[in-house]
């Protein structure tokens, strides 16, 4: 690739970048010039369907759940935040994702209307519901 030809690239990339539809500069870096991606490392955040919820509603921990879409800009600035609370609590509580464009009837039974809409369950039932992007401090006031 000839160096007007990447300049054009990077532009469009960067333009593309700032309406949120790529990841990091770091991230596009590689991909000009052909470099792998860092392997992710495992996540402590569930992601939860439908079908999988009621096992986490029987959970004797708290469970937070985060309702999200994969199209969402500050959904996609709460992921980070919730993998680091999910690091910090440990065993403390379940942290989980729920993607309501793949689970609209879950989404409906939570009565989700903006997201993020993070939601703190214990035995069960809502003691806490938060919507916007929350902190991690903000989700470990949640537990108490």
């Amino acid at each position: 690739m000839d160096d007007g030809t990447r300049r054009l690239a990077l532009g469009l990339v960067l333009a593309i970048g700032a309406l949120g539809l790529v990841g990091s500069l770091p991230e596009v870096g590689r991909m000009l010039h052909g470099q792998p991606r860092a392997p992710e490392s495992p996540s402590s955040v569930q992601h939860v369907t439908a079908s999988a919820f009621p096992a986490l509603q029987a959970q004797s921990r708290p469970v937070v759940v985060d309702f999200w879409a994969p199209w969402c800009g500050p959904c996609r600035t709460q992921g980070p935040i919730l993998e680091r609370f999910a690091d910090q609590v440990g065993d403390r509580a379940v942290v989980a994702k729920v993607n309501v464009d793949e689970e609209r009837s879950l989404a409906a039974r939570y009565d989700v209307r903006a997201i993020p809409t993070l939601i703190v369950l214990k035995d069960g039932k809502v003691v806490h519901r938060m919507v916007g992007v929350q902190s991690a401090e903000t989700l470990l006031r949640a537990l108490d």
